[in-house]
């Protein structure tokens, strides 16, 4: 019953975020981008396996851990800034994968402390914001591409059970593994971007590495939902418990992308 429950909680989560985001437009649709998807679900069922307070110590590491989920974009941009070609795909993957696993194995030796992470996140996204600027913006792809230019990657229900049964098949690895890692490894997991990734394949795949490129160029703005659901998770769950802990976590979370995108906006006004 609970590998069922993670494989719906998941699967509907991905669906109904990607069904309301394009119904709405593209500006909600830009807000939801950056809601704690798959961070949110591994750490609610660390909480429901492990207990709240191993859900808790694991969220410190998930702060940090964010950190990684950045490394990984950039090592994958790293490989298709200069081998673009769709047969230099496995390379990046295995640069992108790398560079998060390299990233996590050093932060597993950071002290469990609230402060220290969110200034080595916070540090990261900055770092990285800074390199990514250097990325051209893209939004259409162009002809000479070398891309996928029919198939199910075209087809907006293809793409969307692309991305779900990714999601659910990695967390139900990382929930799986949770108990045999530890909260500190098994926090550093839980800040793998389980929908972001399989959104950088699709578009690799469908629309080319610029377009790709410049999704990675603004993924370290939406980091920063992620990481309010992280550190607020890490004080509410032994406060409020697992479920209001939750709520709560994703109502901050959904405050912050609120607020940035009233800030954002006025900015470019």
């Amino acid at each position: 019953m609970l590998i069922l429950a993670k494989i719906l909680v998941t699967f509907l989560t991905v669906v109904l975020l990607a069904v309301v985001a394009e119904r709405l437009g593209p500006k909600h649709a830009g807000l939801l981008a950056g809601f704690p998807l798959g961070t949110a679900i591994a750490l609610y069922f660390f909480g429901w396996q492990l207990g709240p307070e191993f859900a808790a110590q694991s969220a410190v590491y998930t702060l940090s851990g964010l950190g990684s989920a950045v490394c990984l974009a950039a090592g994958y941009w790293l490989v298709i800034r200069r081998l673009p070609q769709l047969r230099y795909l496995p390379l990046a993957i295995v640069s992108g994968l790398g560079c998060f696993m390299l990233s996590a194995t050093l932060l597993q030796f950071l002290p469990s402390h609230r402060g220290l992470a969110l200034a080595v996140v916070v540090a990261t996204i900055l770092l990285f914001r800074t390199l990514f600027k250097q990325i051209p913006e893209q939004k259409v792809a162009l002809e000479q591409d070398d891309r996928i230019r029919s198939g199910w990657f075209h087809n907006r229900w293809g793409k969307l059970l692309f991305r779900a049964v990714m999601a659910s098949l990695t967390i139900l690895m990382i929930t799986g593994l949770a108990d045999w890692l530890g909260p500190t490894r098994a926090g550093l997991l839980a800040a793998f971007p389980v929908s972001f990734f399989p959104l950088m394949l699709i578009l690799h795949l469908s629309q080319g590495a610029g377009v790709l490129s410049t999704s990675i160029r603004h993924y370290p703005d939406g980091i920063g939902a992620l990481v309010v659901y992280a550190l607020g998770v890490s004080y509410l769950y032994p406060l409020a418990g697992l479920h209001w802990g939750t709520l709560l976590g994703l109502l901050a979370s959904v405050l912050y992308l609120l607020v940035y995108q009233q800030v954002t906006s006025r900015r470019r006004a």
